[in-house]
């Protein structure tokens, strides 16, 4: 299984958090894992407004040396709509569940929005981080 990270989820494998479960860095360790640019796109914005400490080109450089590929953006990720997840309002996670769908990765999340969302879609690529 190829995980995409939420930009949550890359946040606390990179801090080392609590909050990420035991079997999810047990799967993410097994398993190849990507970012999306998104997600360094993401961290750059709750930077500026001060809601992040990590600066995106450290967010992006961190997450290569732990073995992450960072995924552009291209346009076939924002042609793949997910219908869905058009009722979800959070622009970037629309996105990085058009990211996991094109590319055919399972988007590790720990959003409750987006978890419910893949248990009323169980063919959704969403799984609980």
């Amino acid at each position: 299984m190829r995980l995409l990270l939420d930009t949550q989820v890359a946040l606390w494998w990179l801090t080392a958090s609590p909050r990420l479960s035991k079997s999810s860095r047990e799967l993410m360790v097994r398993s190849p894992c990507a970012v999306s640019v998104a997600s360094v796109w993401e961290v750059d914005l709750k930077h500026r407004l001060g809601k992040l400490p990590i600066a995106p080109g450290r967010f992006r450089d961190e997450m290569r040396s732990a073995g992450a590929t960072v995924l552009s953006v291209i346009d076939e990720h924002v042609l793949t709509r997910v219908k869905a997840a058009e009722s979800h309002r959070d622009p970037f996670d629309r996105l990085l569940l058009s990211v996991a769908e094109a590319e055919n990765f399972v988007l590790l999340t720990a959003d409750t929005a987006l978890i419910a969302l893949g248990r009323q879609e169980p063919r959704l690529p969403i799984r609980n981080a």
